[in-house]
């Protein structure tokens, strides 16, 4: 009898043609065997469909779920509730991964009974022609078993969902979930920190195992989509509060939201659209701070002074040189 247990991988596909079959090959090739690869197709117009029925007929694993087109957050939903398996994977349909990922990430769950296992990966930039391998070098006792909430740095690291196993039983005990916004992006970023401030044993593991690639068509390349960040925070805060521990971990939220709503001012490109979006910005910055979210305790006096001018002064943000 097979002792290995089952893992679930949900692969979200929407307009891959390009990409997919290097994708699903690199999941059927695994040398971890005990898989079920759940494919949801997104109303997909393209080749995709046939793509994904033609791997459905060769691997007995692959199931593939036909839905009309209703965003990455709800799609991801009806994976995580059809998963049959222990532990949750994902893969995004442009990405692939190692043939050692889920051994490897197994392996280390199943040893130390961990919520969540995680490993690095390479960030290909089709885009800019450009690699980059994600290091953990910042986050102190790196490949120790840990709980995130006594490692705040650990709550800062980008989402990066798909570099992970979960541990079903553990996201469905704390309502983790996806965030259903139709048409919006990022919706990694809630899911991504609700389920590292719910862990109590949590391991960041050295080996580079996931192919992240950003191509012409990833959200993150995306000029639009301007509030798509503040629908993730306002779900992480929603979350949080629902379960008690705004007091705890407002600090954290509001100095991930900081690097958060950072990062998508600079990647908006038209100044009218870097004013709209200031103007959300600076009312939950107010909010932060009469919260008492925003403090030295978590921010330095630069970062502090910063917020003080989105808040107060928002317009003049736009000629303060780099944080």
């Amino acid at each position: 009898m097979n002792s290995k247990p089952l893992i679930s991988v949900l692969v979200p596909c929407y307009n891959v043609e390009k990409y997919l079959r290097q994708c699903l090959d690199s999941i059927i090739s695994q040398t971890y065997t005990e898989l079920e690869i759940i494919c949801l197709n997104d109303g997909s117009t393209d080749g995709t469909p046939g793509i994904l029925r033609e791997y459905e007929a060769k691997d007995s694993r692959i199931k593939v779920v036909d839905k009309p087109n209703s965003g990455y957050g709800a799609t991801m939903n009806i994976g995580l509730k059809m998963a049959k398996g222990k532990y949750i994977g994902i893969v995004e349909s442009d990405d692939w991964i190692e043939p050692e990922m889920y051994e490897t990430l197994c392996n280390a769950a199943e040893k130390d009974g961990l919520d969540i296992v995680r490993c690095r990966f390479i960030e290909r930039n089709v885009i800019k022609s450009k690699d980059h391998v994600e290091t953990f070098s910042w986050v102190k006792d790196n490949g120790k078993v840990f709980r995130p909430t006594d490692l705040p740095a650990s709550l800062m690291i980008k989402p990066s969902i798909w570099a992970a196993l979960y541990r079903k039983d553990f996201l469905e005990k704390n309502g983790i979930y996806f965030l259903e916004t139709p048409g919006a992006s990022y919706q990694d970023a809630s899911f991504g920190f609700k389920a590292l401030v719910m862990a109590d044993k949590v391991r960041f593991l050295p080996d580079v195992l996931h192919n992240y690639r950003i191509n012409e068509a990833s959200s993150v390349s995306s000029p639009g989509k301007v509030f798509c960040v503040c629908d993730e925070e306002a779900e992480i805060r929603r979350y949080i509060r629902e379960h008690g521990r705004f007091e705890e971990l407002k600090g954290h939220m509001a100095y991930r939201a900081f690097g958060s709503y950072k990062w998508n001012y600079n990647r908006l490109g038209p100044m009218k659209l870097k004013r709209a979006f200031m103007k959300k910005w600076s009312e939950e910055a107010r909010q932060m701070f009469a919260e008492g979210a925003i403090t030295r305790k978590n921010f330095s006096k630069n970062r502090m002074f910063r917020l003080w001018i989105i808040a107060n002064c928002p317009y003049l943000y736009h000629f303060i040189k780099k944080v």
